[in-house]
This record gives structure tokens, sequence and C-alpha cells, in this order.
């Protein structure tokens, strides 16, 4: 037997061990879903395997999916539940969520439109970082209370309809924390670096693999400490803050995933409070 619950945010108060995203079913939003269940559960969203966590009570578990972008709101989020030979469908509506725009002027024409050469760099690093920030690795974890990469305010929203001199582009796919160059980054959970580089548009960048499906990115660093494949704990310096990539200043860009969906990360409760 599955019993499917959406947990309020009353609810998730309660919660005290247990610190888990905020509910939020927008797009780049997290859906938080408990879930009464005889044995444990297996949870997947188009085919991508979501967060499942164990509570503190008997048989039950909380489902964590991060909701895409491009989600559409006539399109309800849909979930499904396996428990031993169990199945079942779920789907959670999706509401609308406006986003700012923001125009932004380069001086480096190649960011803006890149030559040949350029797009084909792109496209290698393109696949590289969604292989790495799609990736699903067993690991139980108590907690999911963050600490924030800098202890600064944010300084810019994720999901900014962007035009680079005057050109439509992506939208702003994380969260940007300003900084003086050489500010030390820290991890915000204990995990596995499972990629690093120097990227085209992410300048240094480094990808933290915390298990479960959550995968973290720092773009823009002026310095990596880290390679690949080394473990970190929650707090360790993975690198300094710096302006390397399409920027128009020091600052680093923080990237949370959910089962491969870019999420907003401020949906997270985090160990450092006084900064929002």
């Amino acid at each position: 037997m599955i019993k499917v619950i959406v947990l309020s945010l009353m609810t998730m108060r309660l919660l005290l061990a247990l610190e888990l995203p905020r509910h939020q079913a927008t797009p780049v939003g997290i859906i938080v879903q408990k879930i009464v269940a005889q044995h444990q559960l297996k949870a997947f969203h188009n085919k991508h395997r979501l967060m499942v966590i164990e509570g503190e009570e008997a048989n039950v578990y909380y489902v964590i999916g991060g909701v895409h972008l491009n989600q559409k709101i006539d399109k309800p989020y849909s979930i499904d539940l396996t428990s031993a030979k169990t199945l079942k469908h779920h789907t959670v509506a999706i509401k609308d969520k406006a986003y700012k725009k923001q125009y932004i002027t380069l001086k480096n024409k190649q960011h803006v439109s890149p030559n040949q050469k350029n797009l084909d760099r792109i496209y290698s690093e393109k696949k590289r970082s969604l292989t790495a920030l799609g990736k699903y690795s067993s690991k139980k974890f108590n907690e999911l209370l963050l600490m924030k990469p800098l202890n600064v305010k944010f300084s810019d929203d994720y999901g900014k309809r962007r035009y680079f001199n005057n050109q439509p582009r992506k939208p702003h796919s994380g969260v940007d924390l300003a900084a003086p160059e050489g500010t030390p980054i820290k991890a915000p959970l204990a995990g596995e670096i499972i990629e690093l580089g120097n990227f085209f548009f992410n300048g240094n960048v480094v990808y933290i693999d915390h298990g479960l499906g959550l995968v973290t990115m720092y773009c823009h660093l002026s310095k990596i400490d880290v390679i690949k494949g080394q473990l970190v704990t929650q707090g360790e310096i993975i690198g300094k803050v710096g302006k390397t990539g399409r920027v128009t200043g020091p600052h680093l860009h923080w990237g949370v995933s959910l089962n491969g969906n870019m999420v907003d990360p401020r949906l997270f409760s985090y160990k450092r409070v006084g900064h929002k």
C-alpha cells in the first residue's frame, strides 16, 4: 500500500532533525511528497530517479524532485512510485511563476555569438556538464541542511530571462553570490568531485555529487582547489571566487540540480542564518 500526502509548509516546520527543501510546485521549484508505504520506495520522474529519504516515523518516506524551468503549466509533474510489487502513478499540479528580464553588455563578442571552433568546444562541454548534473548515486544522509558556499547575500536570482548585447539567451540557471576575487568557496554538503575544468561559458567550474540525484556546480572560479574523484566534507574549501568565463565581474555562480533539473538553491535551508 502506498499513500501519498502533499507536504504542507506547516508540516515541514514540525520536522526537527530532518530539514527538507521547501515544497514549491513551480518551474525551477522542488516537489516534496510525504509517502506512507510498507516497503522501501523508489521514485521516478520522466525515467529519472528521484531522491527518497526515510522519515523518522515508521513507514514514512519523503520523495524530493526538481521541476524543470520549461515545465509546462498545463502538464502536471508526474511521479512513478514503486514499493515491492506495487506501482503507483502520481501527479502534482504546477503553478506559473514569472521571472524578470535582465540585459547584460559583454565586451567579448565570442561570448554572445561564438564561432564554429568555440561552438564545438561549447557542445563538448555541455555534454560533460549534463552528464555530471544528471548523475544519481546511492547515498544516505540524515539531513539536507546546507552550508552556503559563501557567507554573503544572494546577488542575483534564478530564472531571469537574459539578454546579452540585446540578444536573447538561456535563462539564468542558478544564483549568484558576489564576493571579492580570491574569496574561498566551501562545499555546502559532503560529496564527491565528479567533474571540473575550464569551460567556455562557465570558466573554471567544479561539480559535486552529494548523492541521491543532488549535484551542485560552482562557476567562474579563479582557482580550483580539488581534483576529480576527491571526497570533500561539508565546509571544505573547493576553490576561490573569480571572473573566468562569461562574466562582467568577480562572483560565484552556484547551481543546484535535482534529478537532472536545475532548481532554485534558495528553497533549501542553511546552517548559517542572517543572510537571505
